[in-house]
């Protein structure tokens, strides 16, 4: 790996020369007026669930806050904002019926739709079901005010699946506006309205907000229209804190592209691909949540119980892009809930957790052809099920957390300890040809974690972390190419990391820096060659004895003391993501270089432009490395201004996505078959929106 070694050697040289050019400042820090050397502002983070300084987390996390998101995009995601950290690929914005696809170190790349090996939680509960996928769906943008993206795999803090995090909280009911609207229109039909108001009284709040979304789509076969709607209440109670928190989701409506062969995106970008048009492809979703909690203050610092227990219930239907047994629907139910306490022993801190859950899908599948007319496809079945079966998953997890300073109180350690039961079982109902191909599946997975930060001046912090994770396959993954069931011989994979870097402030800029390197059994592929009966266009997977990842990530923030007014941010992530084999061939769909910038300048009167780019390197789309993807850039550009009038503030935006109209791809099916690999991006598009605020 010499260009990896390369890198190492350069960022690492790097660094030294600006820890050793930084002027060591006093024991406060220095705050005089023209002084160059400043106290770093104080920024905690809570996804490794004790709530920690930025600057002492022993593991690569980076936060986003509302002004990413908001400050004059198109939020039309919950993941549009993610580009800004290091580490994490996002695909697939414009496919509401297969779900933004997100990555984190190459953890979910395998994933045909949602997300995958990546946890995610809004505000403590998870959206990741037991069996381990998620949809954010039910996710609005425009009520999130912070996203803290934890990489690396860390069972320990969030159980099964657990490749990285991704930990949505919403805007606080007792700092919100007490009313805010939001209307945006834009290109590809694009209409887009959000409303919410707030109330604060003595020790009781409330925040209610809706959004309706609506678009066209770029490609034919892409309309959706999809409503949010949220409500959080808060009491306080002295040292107790209780919160309820609903949400529903209605997706009445999002139509399936389908993806493309070579020869389709070369003709015409903008087409669905034929049996998408032909079979109406597309899915719709409702579902709603309940979840409540509380929070108790025990006396003293960091002396706390906290549990928080919720219900999802899911219904959804789907018309994959293909005949045969396409047509999906299923009924989800998952309750669950956490215990958390929290309790200082000396100068240790001792945090424990206990999670219960339990999911139950009642899936079908029935079998369609091009005229979207029902026909047997199960011999010795006479209707037209293709697949009957009551899937549930139960899992326990219990967890320790233990941290305590370094001897020369410079430096902060973390280790943990978690044990998970995961039991996932399948009873057929359609039992075809009298075969049950009913069963189960037992895991018991202990994983284990040791991190350790140092603090090399009031600015610079270096951190450590090995850690472990275990991700059992899902319920889909499970497929069965010649029946229903569990699929023979598919096993969990598992894996290490080790990670070590720095952050801290240089100057004016606020910077990260970390090497990390994964090592995977059995990691969890698409099959390429399933077995599967002919016509059947189904994904399935299977087991790679190994894999491996190393690499570098690079992030940061700065305004330049030349030019105040102007915010740069960035990241800049390298990966040699590969099989540990014989063959040594690239694991597909994962970059070598991803990178992004944004720049933000702040005129006169209120006045602001920004300009954004990203960076996607080349990839290839197989395993064997046949099918390459090449490299694509694109920008983004929006102009705004920002209104006081008394109690009322106004955002006027408008906006270009892709400026240059570059051609790119929005996703890449791995392993796809019949060589429907490519899912374009749209071509440029003009937006504007208005917000505004009342306090």
């Amino acid at each position: 790996m010499p260009l990896l070694r390369s890198i190492i050697l350069v960022s690492a040289t790097a660094l030294w020369s600006a820890l050793a050019t930084a002027q060591e400042p006093d024991a406060q820090g220095s705050d005089e007026p023209g002084s160059d050397e400043k106290t770093p502002m104080v920024i905690y983070i809570t996804a490794p669930l004790i709530e920690t300084e930025w600057q002492e987390t022993p593991s690569a996390v980076t936060l986003i806050d509302d002004q990413d998101i908001r400050d004059g995009r198109a939020p039309i995601q919950p993941t549009d904002a993610l580009n800004l950290s290091p580490g994490v690929l996002v695909q697939n914005r414009n496919n509401f019926a297969q779900n933004p696809r997100v990555s984190i170190r190459g953890f979910g790349a395998r994933a045909p739709f949602g997300i995958r090996g990546v946890r995610v939680r809004l505000d403590g509960m998870p959206l990741t079901t037991v069996d381990g996928q998620a949809q954010i769906d039910a996710i609005d943008p425009s009520t999130i005010e912070t996203i803290e993206v934890l990489r690396g795999a860390n069972a320990v803090l969030h159980g099964n699946g657990s490749g990285g995090l991704l930990d949505y909280s919403s805007h606080s009911t007792w700092t919100a506006p007490l009313a805010r609207a939001e209307a945006q229109v834009g290109g590809h039909g694009l209409r887009r309205i959000h409303g919410a108001i707030s109330e604060q009284k003595d020790a009781f709040a409330f925040l209610g907000a809706i959004t309706q979304l609506e678009q066209a789509g770029y490609r034919d076969q892409s309309e959706v229209e999809r409503r949010n709607v949220n409500l959080r209440l808060d009491h306080r109670q002295g040292d107790r804190d209780w919160f309820v928190l609903l949400n529903h989701l209605d997706n009445p409506l999002a139509e399936d592209p389908g993806a493309l062969t070579e020869a389709e995106l070369q003709e015409d970008p903008s087409q669905a691909a034929p049996l998408a048009s032909l079979m109406d492809a597309g899915q719709e979703v409702s579902q709603n949540i309940v979840s409540a909690g509380i929070k108790q203050r025990l006396g003293g610092a960091n002396h706390q119980l906290s549990a928080q227990g919720w219900l999802i219930g899911r219904d959804f239907q789907q018309q994959l892009p293909f005949p045969g047994s396409s047509l999906i629907q299923y009924d989800r139910q998952i309750i669950g809930g956490a215990l958390y306490y929290q309790r200082p022993i000396g100068k240790l801190l001792l945090h424990t957790h206990l999670s219960l859950e339990d999911q139950a899908d009642d899936r079908q599948r029935y079998c369609r052809n091009v005229d979207l007319e029902p026909f047997s496809c199960v011999t010795g079945i006479s209707d037209d099920l293709a697949l009957d079966q009551l899937e549930t998953a139960r899992n326990a997890g219990l967890g320790l957390q233990l941290a305590g300073p370094a001897a020369n109180e410079r430096g902060r350690w973390v280790m943990g300890l978690r044990y998970d039961r995961l039991r996932m079982a399948i009873d057929d109902n359609l039992q075809a040809g009298g075969i049950d191909n009913s069963g189960e599946r037992v895991y018991a997975e202990p994983n284990y974690s040791l991190g350790y930060s140092h603090t090399l001046n009031n600015r610079w912090t270096a951190f450590g972390q090995y850690a472990t994770s275990f991700e059992a396959p899902t319920f889909t993954e499970f497929a069965n190419p010649v029946g229903s069931g569990f699929r023979p011989g598919l096993e969990p994979q598992t894996s290490q990391t080790l990670e070590v870097g720095v952050r801290g402030q240089l100057n004016t800029a606020q910077l990260e820096a970390t090497l990390f390197t994964v090592r995977v059994e059995d990691e969890i592929i698409v099959d390429d060659d399933p077995g599967a009966a002919p016509g059947d266009e189904r994904t399935f997977y299977r087991n790679a004895d190994r894999t491996r990842r190393d690499g570098l990530e690079l992030g940061g923030r700065w305004r330049p003391r030349a030019l105040p007014n102007l915010q740069i941010a960035g990241a800049l992530t390298y990966m040699d993501a590969r099989f540990d084999d014989e063959t040594n061939n690239a694991l597909p769909g994962l970059p070598d270089w991803t990178g992004f910038i944004d720049g933000r300048y702040e005129f006169q009167h209120g006045y602001f432009a920004g300009l954004s780019a990203q960076y996607i390197g080349s990839r290839y789309a197989d395993d064997a490395n046949t099918v390459a993807v090449a490299s694509q850039t694109v920008t983004d550009l929006r102009f705004g201004r920002i209104i006081w009038g008394g109690r009322y503030k106004t955002q006027l935006v408008v906006g270009v996505e892709n400026l240059f109209d570059e051609a790119y791809l929005d996703n890449v099916r791995i392993n796809a078959r019949n060589g429907r690999y490519y899912e374009p991006g749209a071509e440029r598009r003009v937006y504007a929106s208005i917000d505004v605020s009342w306090f």
